[in-house]
């Protein structure tokens, strides 16, 4: 496109020579720099002056090539392009999967801490109870009196289970007889 406007500028100052190329001011007189720019005007005014000169020289083929000649291609972004886009739209979801990734790393962490303090915990309160059973043994052994009140209610706290054992067990065993019993009946009816 840019070459075809500029075959138009062209064009349009072949038709009228007289006529400035560009719009800005500029002295009727072409300075000569002899290929060294001067230290007044930058570069690019030097390189603009030479392709203005080149314009007054423009015959009919030169247009002609300006205009018809294919323009250079232009760079695309491509696949790259679409490699970068395809980045930033996994951006958002691959943030969200690590941070889910970090805080479940955490709370594994965290759940680790918190059965070690247990574990330390139990193993303390297991030594404190180690350490009163060892005080009341201690304190039973030093009184005879109380050891021997111990044995008599070790001796009674079995007497009582016995006597509550036995009707348990007598009950059971008349509730199996009766069933017997029954079956019995049952199977004398039957035949």
């Amino acid at each position: 496109m840019r070459r075809i406007l500029a075959g138009q500028r062209v064009w349009k100052r072949i038709q009228f020579p007289n006529r400035p190329f560009c719009s800005a001011a500029r002295n009727s007189k072409p300075t000569t720099n002899n290929g060294s720019s001067s230290s007044s005007s930058p570069p690019s005014l030097s390189n603009y002056d030479e392709q203005y000169k080149a314009l007054n020289n423009l015959n009919f083929w030169t247009a002609a090539e300006i205009v018809f000649n294919k323009t250079p291609k232009k760079k695309k972004f491509g696949l790259d392009f679409h490699l970068v886009q395809l980045f930033f739209v996994c951006l958002p979801s691959l943030a969200v999967y690590l941070v889910a990734q970090y805080a479940r790393s955490e709370m594994k962490k965290m759940d680790a801490e918190l059965e070690r303090k247990k574990q330390t915990e139990f193993e303390a309160q297991a030594k404190q109870m180690e350490l009163n059973a060892a005080e009341e043994k201690a304190k039973v052994a030093s009184n005879p009196a109380l050891m021997e009140v111990k044995d008599r209610l070790d001796k009674l706290e079995q007497i009582i289970k016995e006597i509550v054992v036995e009707p348990k067990k007598q009950l059971n065993d008349a509730t199996k007889e009766g069933r017997e019993d029954s079956n019995e009946q049952k199977k004398a009816a039957e035949a």
